[in-house]
């Protein structure tokens, strides 16, 4: 999809909606830096806070917030850097920070609307926004999607990157729309997958570009010089969040793939190594060989296991029994 050159135009007035992690605070930092008028950051309120209301009056001062909850079984998850936060973007900025839980709630609606926005940028957030919101800002709702859509849809695209062991990942700029991921396409850049890399470094590749292109969109559609086309719902994918099973490492992987796989992810996700009924649970991605073969479907060296994958083979170090 062709890009636009940004243009020089009046601040647009922006609500934002993002999550306290990497992927959320470059775009906004993109906006500021762009200009624009930032008039509030909405952020999803985390199941069992209390409730929050936001009469205007009182929506300026920050919300607390809470820590994020981690997955049972996870490894522990890599903080990302402060400045990708969108809590000390909101405190050095001055900005409103707004945690919300019913988006179609009547004091949640008039305050959105009370901030009268060009529109709403959103960058990872949780809840489907509703019919109610989208209608709010004249030129619509924006998201920033680290996929090439409508390929890759659904809450965890970039797991689902590596899942599928892709080559070139990408990140789109769309109209939302009641759907998921399906709304009208604005602009897009494909981005390569190297080997080795880690889904943090990915997204946050990701995560500047979309910024870049957020800005760009919404100066296109400012002065009318872009304007969106529809999705070729005949080309989607959508995925779910992944479950235990999507976690497997297995010999019907290619060896590349399991390597990358597992380099990527390995920092945030449980992965297992399974084979002939072991399980295996990898430290550390070594190596991978396309060319390899094993006489046997695996061979343990110390605590360096070898899969025969299809094709070439694959190393690790794992955690051994007691």
């Amino acid at each position: 999809m062709a890009q636009v050159k940004q243009a020089n135009i009046e601040p647009l007035r922006i609500v934002y909606f993002g999550m306290n992690g990497a992927f959320s605070g470059p775009p906004l930092a993109a906006l500021l830096a762009a200009g624009h008028d930032v008039r509030a950051i909405v952020t999803p309120q985390l199941e069992g806070a209390p409730a929050v209301t936001l009469p205007i009056a009182q929506a300026h001062p920050m919300q607390p917030t809470q820590p994020a909850r981690k997955m049972r079984g996870a490894l522990p998850q890599l903080a990302p850097p402060p400045a990708h936060m969108l809590r000390q973007i909101a405190q050095e900025h001055a900005l409103p920070l707004l945690e919300v839980g019913s988006l179609r709630d009547a004091a949640t609606l008039a305050t959105l609307a009370s901030y009268q926005p060009d529109a709403i940028c959103v960058a990872c957030f949780s809840h489907r926004l509703p019919a109610e919101v989208l209608r709010i800002p004249r030129l619509g709702c924006l998201n920033v999607h680290p996929s090439l859509l409508p390929e890759n849809r659904g809450p965890d695209p970039l797991f689902w990157t590596f899942r599928r062991g892709d080559r070139m990942a990408g990140v789109t700029i769309h109209l939302m729309d009641e759907g998921f991921d399906s709304g009208p396409l604005l602009l897009q850049e494909a981005v390569p997958v190297p080997d080795g890399i880690s889904a943090r470094t990915l997204e946050a590749q990701l995560a500047a570009r979309g910024g870049k292109l957020l800005a760009q969109a919404l100066a296109g559609l400012a002065t009318g010089t872009l304007h969106p086309v529809p999705q070729d719902n005949a080309r989607a994918s959508s995925y779910p969040m992944p479950s235990a099973e999507d976690m497997l490492i297995t010999p019907e992987m290619s060896a590349r793939h399991a390597y990358n796989f597992a380099c990527g992810l390995l920092a945030y996700q449980p992965i297992i190594i399974q084979v002939e009924g072991r399980t295996f649970r990898p430290l550390a991605p070594l190596d991978y060989d396309e060319q390899g073969t094993l006489a046997e479907a695996w061979r343990l060296d110390g605590d360096v296991l070898s899969l025969r994958c299809t094709p070439g083979v694959f190393r690790a170090r794992v955690a051994l029994s007691p």
